[in-house]
């Protein structure tokens, strides 16, 4: 599957979608509106993320070999119908050492990068071994989540360690979670079963705390000795929550462990933004003790260790010629692993967009296809457009699983993300100038960035037939009444403010087409009456209160007879001028006219997921498990 392919698709029919829900009457204005769609203003090019090779550990077998975690670990961190003990990362294996060795100590290392075995296996293996020992059942780690979805994914994952182990139930860990989900008769088995690992999150621990019930006391008096505390996604507690939770964590050691250290471990992907390791971990430390209450050194903080997944011989600086070539050529339909770990467009990738090659390897920081298909082609010196194809396939090739491109490998090569930020294109703002000259812009400026002197307003669209309007208020500025811009979003009177101010909509008769004219048979019909003469007139419900004023505006606000014309409409919105559609009276004023895109986020949602799924299911590469798995 291309995802190249499909985030194309999927943002030209979500920029279909966006469209529908706003009518653009003037061509001048659905011109500029168009281009800045085609221009990729609204949604800018995705970012790109290589997921990286992380340097190899030991396996959970030889760690077990050497008594550093029970043998029982071998069929529980293991994978296959043949439970083959699983390697650990680098990182994982010394967050494994020093839970061993009783040391508390944070994890920073990058997203996929396997966090949750860091305190997993440690746990896991302090379980196992009380149990062969006989010790009486008891709580022994509660793991702190942010997000009840975080806790109910982490519940599934080590879940499907323990139950696919094949260990005898004697020696099983049990675990439990108790978030606020679960029913009475749950909560109720997990305060007799004792489950040997807890998964809440600081809400439902500071209940559990605090709350009397005979219920809640059983869960906390469970915990007593508690020998892991664990606080996943670190960064999260901050300010007032963090100042929170740190009381929390101080309460429970008091209560559950008075007499003895216990291992506190936290988890974060983003602490500290410092480019100095040194710097980094010092911060790290610094606000994991805080948090812990507890000192924890900065050696015990944990960062990540990368290697290169293509030969580290070859440096993208010195491809050279075989890099221009590589570019040039048609990629092979099949590169296996050791094909793609000497081919110097992948090696050029994962150095130049994914890794940063110094002392230590790092993670680089995420950048777009069209800025690595320009710094290709200024090292290569071939077109930026045969660039980004050509990374484009190769990035495609590299996070395809080796026993479809040749290999025998399930795994990727490399495999990467594309970040695609989607958000409505929200409101648009144009000049009052003459239709050939005014200026949409997206930025909601006081003046036009290409014309000072010109102010922005709001750009409104009737809902019937596209009219513009503009939401203004007419005040006095700078010694003179002005119409400046008002916020949709601000509350609008049908009476002057105390100083005079009016508040309203501007609809600019700039076009020769404009019908509105200011009688009152231009008004609705059901605003008109007959007189005795048979004068058509507004009634008097209407007449002098909602009527339009015909004003001529400049570009800077103020009145005079150079400036366009336009009418203006005081109080709320009743009608369009043009079509003479009337939302109905009891509508929200942000919902009477339309701006660019008025999706609602569900909507918005079930489209981009639909479209996602669609894709996925009857894309010919995907075996049929996994779309199913995709489908469901």
């Amino acid at each position: 599957m291309n995802v190249f392919d499909l985030d194309k698709a999927l943002i030209e029919r979500y920029s279909s979608f966006a469209r529908s829900f706003s009518k653009i009457r003037a061509s001048e204005i659905e011109q500029q509106v168009a281009a800045l769609y085609e221009d990729g203003k609204f949604w800018p090019e995705p970012l790109i993320t290589i997921n990286p090779r992380f340097e190899k550990g030991r396996s959970i077998n030889q760690l077990a070999v050497e008594g550093v975690v029970d043998p029982a670990l071998t069929s529980i961190f293991a994978f296959g119908a043949e439970r083959t003990p699983i390697t650990l990362h680098r990182h994982q294996e010394r967050a494994v050492v020093k839970a061993r060795n009783r040391e508390s100590f944070i994890v920073t290392t990058g997203t996929g990068s396997g966090k949750s075995l860091c305190f997993f296996v440690p746990i896991v293996d302090a379980i196992v071994r009380a149990k062969k020992a006989g010790e009486a059942p008891r709580t022994r780690a509660i793991i702190i989540y942010p997000m009840n979805a975080l806790a109910n994914s982490q519940l599934g994952e080590i879940g499907k360690f323990v139950n696919d182990s094949g260990l005898p139930e004697n020696l099983r860990p049990t675990i439990a979670r108790y978030t606020g989900q679960e029913s009475d008769e749950e909560r109720q088995r997990i305060s007799r079963e004792k489950p040997d690992i807890l998964l809440t999150n600081f809400m439902m621990l500071e209940l559990l705390m605090t709350r009397q019930e005979g219920l809640d006391r059983a869960v906390i008096n469970n915990s007593l000795g508690l020998d892991f505390l664990v606080l996943d996604e670190l960064h999260t507690y901050r300010g007032r929550q963090g100042a929170d939770v740190a009381m929390l964590v101080r309460r429970v050691k008091q209560r559950l462990t008075p007499s003895k250290d216990l291992i506190c471990i936290g988890t974060s992907a983003t602490m500290s933004s410092s480019p100095d390791e040194k710097e980094r971990a010092a911060t790290v430390a610094q606000v994991a003790s805080k948090l812990f209450g507890q000192k924890i050194a900065p050696a015990n903080v944990i960062d990540e260790l990368l290697e290169r997944a293509t030969s580290p011989l070859i440096k993208a600086e010195t491809l050279g010629e075989t890099l221009r070539q590589a570019v040039l050529d048609a990629l092979p339909e099949a590169l296996s692993d050791d094909e793609l770990k000497q081919h110097p467009l992948a090696c050029w990738i994962e150095t130049q967009v994914g890794l940063e090659e110094g002392e230590k390897l790092r993670r680089r920081k995420p950048l777009t296809l069209l800025d690595a298909a320009g710094t290709l082609a200024q090292q290569t010196g071939v077109q930026e457009d045969i660039c980004r194809t050509s990374i484009a396939d190769m990035l495609a090739m590299m996070g395809r699983r080796e026993d479809t491109r040749g290999g025998t490998s399930p795994r990727a090569f490399l495999a990467f993300k594309l970040h695609r930020f989607i958000s409505g294109a929200g409101r648009a703002y144009a000049t009052l100038q003459p239709a050939a000259d005014r200026h949409i812009s997206l930025e909601g400026q006081k003046f036009d960035p290409e014309d000072p002197d010109a102010r922005l307003y709001p750009l409104l669209f009737c809902r019937e037939c596209g009219q513009e309007h503009h939401s203004v208020s007419i005040t006095q500025e700078d010694g003179q009444r002005r119409i400046i811009a008002r916020s949709p979003d601000d509350p609008v009177r049908d009476e002057a403010e105390h100083d005079g101010t009016e508040t309203g909509y501007l609809v600019p008769a700039v076009n020769q087409d404009f019908r509105f004219t200011g009688a009152a048979s231009d008004y609705p019909d059901d605003w008109q009456e007959e007189t005795a003469s048979g004068e058509v007139r507004l009634k008097s419900s209407h007449r002098g209160k909602h009527d339009g004023r015909f004003v001529s505006v400049c570009k800077d606000g103020s009145f005079g007879d150079a400036g366009i014309p336009a009418w203006f409409f005081s109080g709320k919105y009743r009608f369009c001028p043009e079509c003479g559609y009337q939302p109905a009276s009891q509508a929200r004023e942000t919902n009477k006219l339309a701006s660019l895109s008025a999706e609602g986020r569900s909507s918005a949602t079930t489209l981009i997921v639909s479209t996602i799924l669609a894709w996925m299911e009857r894309d010919g590469s995907l075996d049929r498990y996994t779309r199913m798995s995709v489908v469901r």
